[in-house]
């Protein structure tokens, strides 16, 4: 495994990074205390809403007694008119309603909706295929009034006659309500022609009229349309109580006995059949404006998810810990500098409170759990974020409760505004002592860099100074710095120079000592044979015989120097000639199978050509070498193995030789080419060897444009010698 290796560079930036720690460690307590602000305005906000319910609780005039006994609102006959924020104009249009129609307010009748009317003896359900009658409505109020708009699809519509007593022998709508001693009224609105009208009160026990009497308060128009008429009416809130029905009558025919057809949301013959009608309690208005609390959303609904009343934003609701004067107060100089140069870090990292923001519809999240559990009695909260992620808002929901009972919900609201004001303040801090480290970490970078450049400039002079061989091609060019690392420069330029000198000295040595021995030896040679000529006693012949081996291994040594020498000279003026590899390496490898018997060779050569250019002569010496120091020492029980094959991805020929026997020392395996170097055991030192035969090699390798390596094998059994050469 290789060693993790650290420059100066990065040991100094690592104790810099120490630094850094500290904008983190404030980053993270401004997290902490933004949670902690966040639990602290969601208890505030709950002892809000909490504070609030109480303020409702055991109040029955808040809600419709009738429709809190229900389990479950049917839609058409129990109804919620829609807040309106404009007057209606009664001219029997529907252009005024565009902007305030909606599901919750708007209802469709058909045939599937007929009705008994009042006192009807005959009564019969008619197929609601065959029933021609139908409308649409939509009801609103607005201020003490209450608005409906009736778009009426009626084949045939019957006008009262001029001089009719009745006002129900011809199409007419009945509204039937309870009045304020809980007693049932009915009012029919029923037209001589199109136009206004008003309504009128029909007798009964109660009023005790003998004719209908018109209620200037029950006011509307009928408007002829192609399909029918449509019927836009105002009645005053007063007239409504909170039960509430109404059908429209359809007559096709004025001829007695009157047949009508009545199609609206529920039998008006009883109180109890009547459905209900529910417009939220001023009182309800008067205790929440009276509580003050301007920095909330403030909802009150009903247990069956209708809001009652509600007030405030929820842009405005920002809470009551943002101190407005401070966002009114006038900047000083420094901090609209700061303003200026922060701008970027909040477009690019922090959130200013946003002023508009998309905020989700109510009545899409009335369902959310929160608001379920506090209709079960829990009081709950939920966070939230707006649809666009501009803003965090805080919902807060406390029941309201009625005899025991949960008969609605107070929900308050507030946006995190205040609370990421207060966080960007913190880290506003945060980035300035940032910004003063950042700055004083980027000198330290700055200062490390150079220094790190500076020792890797006199890095790569020392390298450059030393060529493969280990000769000494250049010195270094001192620094004129006056500190430490001049001083090392100016050290290592004094020592390559008396290197370079020194190497110098031993590179020519060889030459030298070659032609300065080769005539003391050719004279000790000369006198020795001179003197075996001479007849000698037999006790000097062994010492003659011992000074001639000494003679011959002194001129084998001679040889070996001058050998690579004279190498590099014949390299230079060798002729370069395009041959076949593989024929070559054939050719040797039948000649070493009888040279060396009786060592065994195992040859795996590719049958194709491969073509390499250079001097065949000197790649067949080299291969010589190879195999004469495998041979050397490679065990006699094992074989040599040679193999050569070609390489299509980088077009090259690789050779390689074999032997199983001893193994090169560790970190040896490219110092084995380098001359002088010899790996022998003391019995095969007795030979003469001066460790140049793989340097050689080397030379004819390079000279080739080849890579030679040597490694033991996987198995540690012995070593391989590898050759690759380019092909042509």
């Amino acid at each position: 495994m290789k060693k993790l290796r650290l420059n100066l560079t990065v040991k100094l930036m690592l104790v810099a990074s120490l630094l850094l720690a500290i904008p983190f460690v404030g980053y993270y307590y401004v997290d902490d205390m933004e949670e902690l602000l966040r639990k602290g305005q969601e208890q505030n906000l709950m002892g809000n809403a909490r504070g609030l319910a109480t303020a409702l609780h055991e109040r029955p005039n808040l809600f419709n007694k009738h429709a809190s006994f229900l389990d479950k609102l049917t839609t058409g006959k129990d109804f919620f008119p829609t807040e309106i924020n404009t007057a209606i104009k009664l001219d029997g249009k529907r252009d005024d309603w565009q902007n305030f129609i909606t599901s919750e307010n708007s209802n469709h009748y058909d045939g599937q909706n007929q009705i008994k009317k009042f006192a009807q003896v005959e009564f019969e359900l008619l197929n609601p295929d065959s029933v021609s009658l139908s409308y649409e409505t939509h009801i609103g109020r607005y201020k003490e009034f209450v608005y409906a708009f009736f778009k009426v699809t009626d084949e045939r519509v019957i006008f009262r006659a001029s001089n009719a007593l009745s006002v129900t022998d011809n199409d007419h709508l009945e509204v039937a309500t309870i009045n304020q001693d809980n007693q049932l009224v009915r009012y029919v609105f029923s037209n001589f022609k199109p136009g206004w009208n008003s309504a009128y009160l029909m007798p009964n026990s109660s009023n005790k009229l003998a004719f209908p009497k018109p209620e200037n308060r029950f006011q509307g128009v009928m408007h002829l349309t192609p399909d029918g008429y449509n019927l836009e009416l105002r009645i005053a809130k007063d007239l409504v109580g909170e039960k509430f029905s109404f059908h429209i009558s359809d007559v096709d025919s004025s001829t007695k006995p009157i047949k009508a057809v009545n199609i609206g949301t529920s039998s008006s013959e009883t109180i109890e059949s009547l459905g209900t009608f529910t417009v939220p309690s001023k009182t309800i208005e008067n205790i929440i404006t009276a509580s003050k609390r301007t920095h909330s959303t403030i909802r009150v609904m009903d247990q069956h998810n209708r809001v009652l009343f509600k007030k405030g934003t929820l842009e405005n609701a920002t809470g009551e810990w943002l101190n407005e004067d401070i966002s009114k107060k006038e900047l000083s100089r420094f901090e609209q500098i700061k303003n200026i140069l922060l701008e970027p870090l909040y477009k690019l990292y922090l959130v200013k409170p946003a002023k508009q923001f998309t905020t989700e519809d109510f009545a899409n999240r009335k369902q959310q759990d929160y608001i379920n559990n506090a209709l079960q009695g829990t009081p709950d909260s939920h966070w939230w974020r707006s649809k666009d992620n501009k803003a965090v808002i805080l919902s807060a929901a406390h029941p309201i409760y009625l005899d025991n009972k949960v008969k609605g919900v107070v929900i308050v609201e507030e946006t995190t505004h205040a609370v990421r004001s207060i966080r960007n303040k913190a880290i506003e801090g945060i980035v300035i002592t940032s910004a003063l480290i950042a700055f004083s970490v980027i000198f330290l970078f700055i200062y490390s860099l150079w220094t790190s450049l500076k020792i890797r400039r006199l890095r790569n002079q020392v390298e450059a100074a030393v060529d493969d061989k280990g000769e000494i091609s250049a010195n270094i060019t001192p620094f004129k710095s006056n500190d430490e690392i001049g001083d090392v420069s100016r050290s290592m330029h004094k020592i390559i120079g008396e290197l370079g000198q020194y190497n110098d000295y031993l590179k020519n040595m060889s030459s030298r000592l070659s032609h300065e021995l080769k005539t003391p030896i050719s004279v000790v040679r000369s006198s020795l044979e001179m003197m075996e000529n001479d007849n000698l006693a037999d006790a000097t012949k062994p010492y003659m015989q011992r000074a001639k081996n000494g003679i011959n291994r002194l001129n084998s040594m001679l040889m070996a120097m001058s050998e690579a020498s004279h190498l590099e000279q014949a390299l230079q003026t060798s002729l370069l000639e395009k041959f076949d590899l593989a024929a070559l390496v054939e050719g040797c490898s039948l000649s070493y199978q009888q040279i060396y018997q009786p060592q065994l060779f195992s040859v795996n050569i590719a049958t194709q050509p491969l073509y390499i250019k250079g001097s065949d002569e000197h790649i067949a010496q080299l291969f010589d070498k190879l195999i004469a120091n495998a041979v050397e020492f490679s065990l006699d029980k094992d074989a040599i193995v040679i193999c050569l094959h070609s390489n299509s991805k980088n077009n090259s020929a690789t050779l390689s030789v074999t032997n199983k026997g001893a193994l090169l020392p560790e970190g040896m395996e490219n110092n084995i080419f380098d001359a002088m170097v010899s790996l022998r055991s003391e019995e095969q030192k007795q030979q003469p060897h001066l460790g140049i035969g793989l340097y050689i090699c080397r030379l004819i390798s390079e000279f080739h444009n080849g890579e030679l390596e040597a490694k033991n094998l996987d198995d540690n059994s012995g070593v391989e010698f590898t050759l690759t050469l380019p092909m042509k």
